[in-house]
């Protein structure tokens, strides 16, 4: 099980007075959730949303709930920055470490996009377009410089299946979502502690207002 809290949280604290206080709130949030997550070792569903809490917490800013541009969209803005920063760290964990876990998140149909879509629509899914999506990750695997084409596409996939735990569409340890969930939640405790490593050596990047400021009304 990933322990990396507490490394990040003494960084933390040794660099909070350089930080804007916004920003050191953002990352101060972030770290409470990572370290929950990592305290959850026999129930998937949990470390999936409290990892999934601790990645909104490090990107989300104050007008997501108020702004028509989607959470993905903003997400994916924000991996661009990311990746200007540690591209190759975050391509050393993809390709190194959850390769297989990424084929096998890539061929699940139940978490794409389409699959659901043509669903609604009673529809049949169209199987060569998700073999050639996974044809395209797996040549990306191979490129460094595709990194950004593989977490977009893994994260197209996680997008879903967080909407189905976070609103009910899914059950609570439940026999058909198990290795999405195990394999899920296992990529973003990889993922998030390069993220706030990354945002903690880069405070002055434009990361954004934080979402729900801390306010004291007289």
């Amino acid at each position: 099980m990933s322990n990396h809290f507490k490394e990040l949280k003494k960084m933390h604290r040794e660099l909070r007075s350089t930080y804007e206080e916004s920003f050191s709130i953002r990352i101060h949030r972030s770290l409470s959730w990572l370290k929950r997550a990592e305290k959850e070792t026999g129930d998937s569903d949990a470390r999936f949303i409290f990892y999934w809490i601790s990645l909104n917490s490090a990107y989300s800013m104050s007008d997501d709930f108020l702004a028509k541009t989607s959470a993905k969209k903003k997400f994916k803005v924000f991996c661009k920055k990311i990746l200007m920063y540690g591209n190759e760290e975050i391509y050393e964990i993809i390709y190194d470490r959850f390769s297989e876990e990424i084929r096998s998140l890539m061929a699940n149909k139940f978490i794409l996009p389409a699959y659901w879509h043509l669903k609604i629509k009673s529809m049949k899914v169209d199987r060569s377009s998700l073999t050639i999506e996974r044809r395209n990750i797996r040549n990306a695997l191979k490129d460094k410089n595709q990194t950004h084409q593989i977490l977009n596409a893994v994260f197209t996939r996680l997008f879903v299946l967080r909407n189905q735990i976070f609103h009910g569409g899914s059950t609570w340890r439940g026999k058909l979502n198990r290795q999405q969930v195990d394999d899920g939640a296992s990529l973003l405790s990889h993922l998030i502690p390069i993220i706030l490593t990354i945002m903690m050596e880069n405070p002055n990047e434009d990361w954004g207002d934080i979402a729900y400021p801390p306010t004291v009304d007289n």
